[in-house]
């Protein structure tokens, strides 16, 4: 062969696989250092008005970026599609069911669009679209499965931790601002329990907590010295109300866990050790 035949056979192979791999940039994970030109729908690169503001409006609690993007989908059609990437998983379902935005898979009329959302991870994924045109869902879970870490839906695994039994269905919820009535230092994952009479909730903390947050949070409860049980040196022993008894602590590690209901210190007790038995062994 010679040295003008090799060459060319070179650039041919070189053509091909530059051309493989323009082919496989839309079927690739997106990792965390984005390009986002390289986001796909449906094998459509986004139009080149892309918009990525990583210092967003303040008023949406631990939201560390905002993406826009745009893809045509056919003549005076384009899809819209917003990305919020939260600070964590918790901060990005606290958003999710506690703003009123969001109808979960229902799609939403806004004006003359319709919207749908999904939450993945830390993730919500907002696609805005003409009210004419349907969009399958599939579709739009595929384009989130694009992106890495992604979890969707539902509530996150370290709710599997808190006690099963009992459990009210529908009073769950993420509080991240106030905690017990007080300002929150950290996101807590909480669930609500009934057993005939005895209403009671269980509180956990998102992730490990900092001694000097933990302590700062306690400082604003209403500490009282309960009798008829054995106090720990470690525990906090509060009152969040008219009858509501508290105990919270922090746990060897980091993770806080907090009882507090219309329960006699006792009872109360005794769902507390629980509670902190259950999260102190669980993985997450």
């Amino acid at each position: 062969m010679s040295m003008n035949s090799f060459f060319s056979v070179l650039s041919k192979f070189v053509c091909i696989c530059v051309a493989a791999m323009l082919l496989c940039a839309c079927e690739k994970k997106i990792e965390e250092n984005i390009d986002y030109t390289l986001v796909c729908y449906n094998d459509m690169w986004p139009m080149d008005e892309i918009r990525v503001d990583e210092s967003p409006n303040g008023d949406i609690k631990a939201l560390v970026k905002r993406i826009d993007l745009r893809y045509p989908m056919m003549l005076g059609d384009t899809l819209d599609v917003t990305i919020l990437e939260f600070k964590s998983d918790v901060y990005a379902l606290d958003y999710y069911i506690n703003s009123g935005r969001f109808q979960g898979i229902v799609p939403i009329l806004r004006g003359a669009f319709l919207e749908q959302s999904i939450r993945s991870g830390a993730r919500i994924f907002i696609f805005k679209h003409d009210s004419f045109r349907r969009y399958e869902r599939s579709s739009l879970e595929n384009y989130v499965r694009q992106f890495s870490n992604s979890r969707h839906g539902g509530f996150p695994q370290e709710f599997l931790s808190l006690p099963f039994e009992h459990r009210e269905p529908g009073r769950t919820a993420i509080q991240t601002k106030y905690f017990i009535g007080v300002k929150a230092y950290f996101p807590v994952l909480a669930q609500s329990y009934r057993d005939s009479d005895l209403q009671w909730n269980v509180a956990r903390s998102w992730d490990l907590v900092e001694e000097n947050d933990f302590i700062a949070w306690g400082r604003q409860l209403n500490i009282v010295r309960p009798k008829g049980i054995y106090r720990e040196a470690s525990t906090l022993y509060f009152t969040a109300g008219e009858g509501v008894n508290g105990m919270a602590t922090r746990l060897p590690g980091g993770r806080v866990v907090a009882a507090w209901g219309y329960l006699d210190w006792s009872d109360l007790e005794r769902k507390f050790f629980t509670a902190s038995d259950r999260v102190y062994s669980a993985r997450y």
